[in-house]
């Protein structure tokens, strides 16, 4: 028995396809992908495609954002301000087909084949679909979250860094980001799950795709253009293998603080802006720490 396991892809179409690629020769019999496959410039052609290849998914805390765009429980900014509108350009693309799909799936799920182990997954961990594991960083997270599934693996996704890591009879881990790592070089990993004897062993593979088609599909969708800073910061990232992101996000709050905005649960437009401008020149001279 073997099995790809893949996470937080992105709607990154390119990644997808060569990944699906190099699992040809491995004969895999299951996919299994733990969560987060929207978020990017194709969002619903990757679900499609991993509907068309059976594979097991669940949620990511970007489908739940999905959901509650759709429910209309997301707060009023979400619909307007430009800092969420990456995922309010990829709410506007879900059909209705896609979004009764993504309501189906679960935050998380366990599967067991026959003659092997149980198999959890999920996303961020078993209570939080949004909680970060790293486990060489926070060993009581991981073995809390181990305590709590009574299954012989449990898969991670969401922090994008691939790792593993055996506790007594369980093995977690995390196959990383099929789109990008961010590890300090370009390109994504993935996992093959086997059962060897008697137990489940994991290979870590790194994944390298053709990122001019990841900044086509970013330029040719629109993302890039709607998505503003926060789509310009994350194909950034993809091209060159770190993560800004989360530190623009943390310098944008801290400018609309100075700014008399300290109670604002988002930035206004105008900081925003004028942040992303900031925030370019700040890293590059050096005083962004990463």
């Amino acid at each position: 028995m073997r099995l790809a396991i893949l996470a937080d892809i992105h709607g990154n179409i390119p990644a997808l396809e060569a990944v699906l690629k190099e699992i040809e020769k491995d004969a895999i019999d299951g996919l299994i992908v733990a969560g987060d496959m929207v978020a990017g410039p194709n969002p619903v052609e990757v679900i499609n495609r991993l509907r068309d290849l059976n594979a097991w998914m669940i949620r990511g805390n970007n489908e739940g954002y999905i959901l509650r765009f759709a429910s209309g429980e997301a707060p009023a900014w979400w619909y307007t301000a430009r800092q969420w509108s990456f995922m309010h350009w990829n709410y506007r693309r879900m059909d209705n087909n896609t979004l009764d799909f993504i309501k189906e799936l679960p935050e998380q799920r366990t599967i067991h084949f026959a003659g092997t182990d149980p198999i959890r997954i999920v996303h961020g961990s078993p209570r939080n679909v949004s909680e970060l594991i790293y486990p060489e960083k926070d060993i009581f997270p991981l073995d809390m979250s181990l305590g709590m599934v009574t299954e012989s693996v449990l898969i991670f996704g969401h922090t994008h860094e691939p790792w593993q890591m055996r506790r007594g009879s369980q093995l977690a881990f995390n196959p990383g980001s099929v789109c990008g790592t961010f590890m300090g070089k370009t390109g994504g990993s993935y996992a093959i799950l086997s059962w060897e004897n008697g137990q489940w062993e994991a290979e870590l593979r790194e994944l390298h795709y053709d990122l001019r088609l990841a900044r086509k599909a970013f330029e040719d969708t629109g993302l890039l253009e709607e998505g503003g800073a926060f789509a310009e910061r994350w194909l950034h990232d993809l091209e060159m293998g770190i993560n800004t992101l989360p530190r623009f996000v943390e310098f944008a709050y801290r400018q609309a603080a100075e700014t008399g905005y300290s109670d604002s649960p988002f930035v206004p437009d105008e900081i925003w802006d004028k942040a992303s401008d900031l925030f370019k020149i700040e890293l590059a001279k050096g005083k962004i720490i990463l």
